[in-house]
Order: structure tokens, then sequence, then C-alpha cells
């Protein structure tokens, strides 16, 4: 999901900034690459945190590529000393890859609109059943790791069973998307 912010660098050097100086920020949201979680029109509460910190499940701001992006932390890999976090939209099967250092905050709540001006509600982001399926397979995965079949081939391709948990993960992850709330 898209933050309503220019693509300009600035932007993103602005909203760090602003969250190095006053501890929170709030922004506009715009795109559905985390419906139902997050809708076009809310506006969300940042906190500021670095990659390192950050729980697998929970959703926060990072430098893409062009912009600045909102989605869940789905997996941490450390690899040679460097922690790389990857990301994914509730509503989306595309997972980036980033930095930890990318990491510019965590959603901390989201405003939700009401049926008439001043009627919005503000409600914190407490874990959903999506971040307890992450934070579980996520812990299953470091328990079970030593005993896990590795790639076979020498380029990192997975064997037939790696695809087989790699297709029930994913198939888990939307069978499961279907009970978050749709409004707040």
């Amino acid at each position: 999901m898209k933050l309503n912010l220019s693509d300009e660098p600035l932007t993103v050097d602005l909203l760090t900034e602003a969250l190095r100086r006053t501890g929170s920020a709030i922004v506009a949201v715009n795109g559905t690459s985390m419906h139902p979680t997050l809708q076009f029109g809310w506006r969300v509460y940042l906190r500021p945190a670095h990659g390192e910190e950050l729980k697998v499940g929970d959703i926060a701001v990072f430098r893409g590529e062009r912009y600045l992006t909102i989605h869940r932390l789905v997996w941490k890999d450390r690899t040679d000393g460097a922690v790389h976090l990857v990301f994914r939209g509730d509503y989306n099967r595309l997972r980036e890859r980033v930095d930890a250092s990318a990491v510019i905050a965590r959603v901390v709540a989201v405003e939700v609109p009401g049926m008439k001006r001043g009627m919005e509600r503000v409600i914190a982001i407490e874990p959903d059943i999506l971040a307890y399926f992450y934070r579980l397979s996520f812990a299953f995965f470091r328990l079970f790791r030593p005993i896990l079949p590795k790639p076979t081939a020498q380029d990192g391709r997975i064997g037939p069973i790696g695809r087989a948990a790699r297709a029930t993960f994913a198939a888990a992850e939307r069978f499961l998307s279907f009970f978050l709330p749709e409004r707040r």
C-alpha cells in the first residue's frame, strides 16, 4: 500500500525527521494491498521503529523502490550477519525483501472514518489472525530448521517437499485472510 505522499526522496526525509522529533506521525494511506486490515482513506498512526526490533506479524512503513510502503512483516532472515525482512500486503501475494535499515516506522493505530465528519474512531492495532499465523510459522521454522530438508540444487532451488510446503503456506495465508475483520 503506497502512502499518500509524493515520490520525492525529500518526503521520506521529512517523515523520518518528524518521527525523530515528535515520536509519532499520522499519515493517510491509499491503495488496496492491505485490505481489509487497512482501507483506502484511513489514516495510520506511526511510531519510529528499527527493522531489527519488529516482530513477525507487525505492520510497518519502509522505503520501497520509489515510495514509502506499508505492509505486514511476514518473515525475518539473517544471512551473513545482516537482517533482511520480508513484507507482504494482506491482499497482495507479492512479497518484498528489504534491508532492516529501510524500515521507518511501525503502525500502532488506525483512524477509521465515521458515518459523519467528526465521528472518526482511533483503534489500536492489535495482532490479528494473520499476525499469529506468521509468528507461529516463524517459530516453527526456527525450532525445526536443523531437521528441515535443505535446498538440493546448487542454485538454491527447492525440491518437491519445499514446493509443497510453500504452496500449503500460501493457501493457509489466503484462507486466514478471510477471517480478518472487514470494518473495525
